[in-house]
């Protein structure tokens, strides 16, 4: 958006400082609003690294003289930054023309090489219910899913099943147990759960589940005709029935994959990293462990069973095999921050590479959730929920009201997760959540509807080359179009640091500013030029307000 201002800066800073134009253009940041002068800030020392002391200076002073062959009114300088301030009218109408066609983020990123990049995220449990960890998984790797996908990477996106071990085992003899066919197909993953609950507080009283639970995981492994079955007909139908949750909440994945799929070839990878030496093995009798510091970690336990972590193992090693990807990233909570150390420790003394292009984004907790049905939380329950809220305060002249509170309610949840940074704890309050005052995703729907009508009231048509600068001078007008500005660098700032809260707090000062604006620029009643720079304004704001809830994972409404 702003890319063809810090190229042209670049271009000539590049005349006195010996370098690649990208790199320099690549550095040169927008001013934040706490900064007293809008501008491009070009950070000195950034491009002066390996700079004679003298060399350094000389370049310096150049740096200043050059400033003054740019289109620009003020520029201030100091041995650390400069800044450099557009000519008004042709930064706005590149800003407002840029805003109203934006197409994704390669124009901004054009410098950065295009990767491949593999996100999983949600990865629920079949023998457990969809709960508020693999929501909080979903909405933020979606997120880092989609951001990427904005600025031109291909992605994968990989839903990685907890379908294998242990738990596995317990669902199974449950089901035998207390299971029904006929409840099973009707709703696969709210009957599991039922029986899961169930075997669980029998083991409580009979403390024979457990072994028969561990027996059922073993024959799994070993190729049980009848366990075999039973696991292909949970996995199947589980599946099936995310499937039409995930659509609920506009997710979808290129991949399900699942732990079971990796079983078999752990053991074959466990002998390949003996016969490295690159780790150290220990193995007792049918148990194997790997030495990670001062820790020894099972890879397969006394029984001849794999653990979670040797599945992890294998299915990292597959997918470079099958993706040659460039990044990869893990969307689990921070609960599990120790054993994706040990799995990025035992790929990186493996001798494998791309593994220092793994990464775990974490997350904290949700405190406090539940549903008027009670503290089990499955999501269709909490998107219910939400929904009935939001329709108690919708108008009834709407012709779909329940479409509407639905995407409403979603964005409600999807905002109040992602406000605060992701790696903070926070807690579920309906009441704020749903508010259509302050901060929250209601207002931000709002804030876009409201923008949608002006454009259908007015019926001002929307002229890229409108006249702007002599008719855009008001302060608030002035704010939003250099909030706008900053939109793809914040952009980059969200990416680089995985983190959602950077991009959901740029669009409630955006939500704000639009606001002041809507209140003090009239478009009704205006002389047809002035009209059309505030519907240009106004249609610009409109337009990386849809393009940001996108991101977030939210389908911008048009009326509310």
């Amino acid at each position: 958006m702003a890319a063809i201002f810090r190229q042209l800066i670049a271009n000539q800073v590049a005349q006195v400082i010996p370098g690649d134009v990208n790199f320099i253009a690549n550095q040169i940041r927008i001013a934040g609003r706490n900064q007293k002068l809008f501008g491009f800030i070009l950070p000195i020392t950034n491009i002066m690294e390996n700079k004679q002391p003298k060399q350094a200076t000389n370049t310096y002073q150049q740096c200043c003289e050059i400033a003054k062959d740019l289109a620009t009114q003020n520029i201030v300088a100091d041995k650390t930054f400069i800044i450099f301030k557009p000519n008004d009218q042709t930064f706005m109408t590149e800003i407002l023309k840029n805003a109203i066609n934006n197409n994704g983020g390669d124009s901004y990123g054009s410098n950065e090489t295009k990767r491949h990049v593999l996100v999983e995220y949600s990865s629920p449990n079949i023998a457990k219910p969809f709960h508020v960890g693999h929501l909080r998984s979903t909405i933020i790797g979606n997120f880092i899913a989609n951001i990427n996908n904005y600025f031109g990477h291909k992605v994968t996106r990989i839903n990685y099943l907890g379908d294998w071990g242990v738990q596995f085992g317990l669902l199974g003899v449950g089901f035998q147990k207390f299971g029904s066919q006929e409840s099973l197909t009707n709703n696969a993953i709210k009957h599991l759960f039922d029986v899961y609950v169930q075997t669980n507080h029998e083991m409580a009283r009979d403390h024979s589940i457990k072994n028969q639970a561990k027996l059922f995981a073993k024959r799994l492994e070993e190729d049980d005709e009848e366990c075999i079955k039973l696991w292909k007909q949970f996995r199947s139908l589980s599946i099936k029935e995310y499937k039409k949750i995930y659509k609920r909440i506009h997710i979808n994945f290129d991949e399900y994959s699942g732990e079971s799929l990796y079983n078999k070839r752990v053991h074959d990878v466990i002998d390949q990293l003996q016969h490295d030496g690159k780790v150290t093995i220990d193995r007792q009798e049918e148990a194997v462990t790997v030495r990670i510091g001062k820790e020894a970690v099972f890879l397969r336990k006394p029984d001849h069973t794999t653990t979670y972590l040797s599945r992890d193992l294998v299915a990292a090693i597959d997918r470079f095999e099958r993706y040659k990807f460039d990044e990869m990233y893990y969307v689990t909570a921070s609960a599990q921050n120790l054993h994706f150390q040990h799995l990025f420790s035992i790929l990186n003394s493996s001798g494998y590479d791309w593994a220092k292009n793994c990464y775990h984004i974490d997350f904290g907790l949700v405190k406090g959730m539940s549903t008027r049905t009670g503290n089990v939380v499955f999501l269709n329950d909490i998107l219910d929920d939400a929904k009935e809220r939001m329709l108690k305060t919708l108008s009834k002249e709407h012709h779909d009201p329940s479409s509407i509170a639905e995407q409403v309610g979603l964005a409600a949840i999807l905002i109040q997760d992602m406000k605060a940074k992701r790696i903070k704890d926070y807690k579920f309050d309906w009441e704020k959540i749903l508010a259509s005052q302050g901060d929250t995703g209601p207002r931000l729907q709002y804030e876009h509807a409201r923008l949608v009508s002006i454009a259908k009231k007015t019926q001002v048509p929307i002229k890229t080359e409108a006249t702007i600068t002599s008719l855009l001078n008001e302060k608030s007008a002035i704010n939003l179009v250099e909030h706008i500005a900053r939109f793809e660098t914040e952009l980059t700032r969200a990416k680089i640091h995985s983190e959602p809260s950077f991009l959901v707090n740029y669009l409630f000062i955006l939500s704000h500013l639009t606001s002041t604006a809507n209140h003090n620029l009239k478009v009704l009643g205006q002389i047809d030029e002035i009209a059309e720079a505030r519907m240009l304004l106004f249609a610009a704001a409109r337009s990386i307000l849809a393009t940001g809830l996108r991101i977030l994972g939210i389908e911008p409404l048009n009326k509310m």
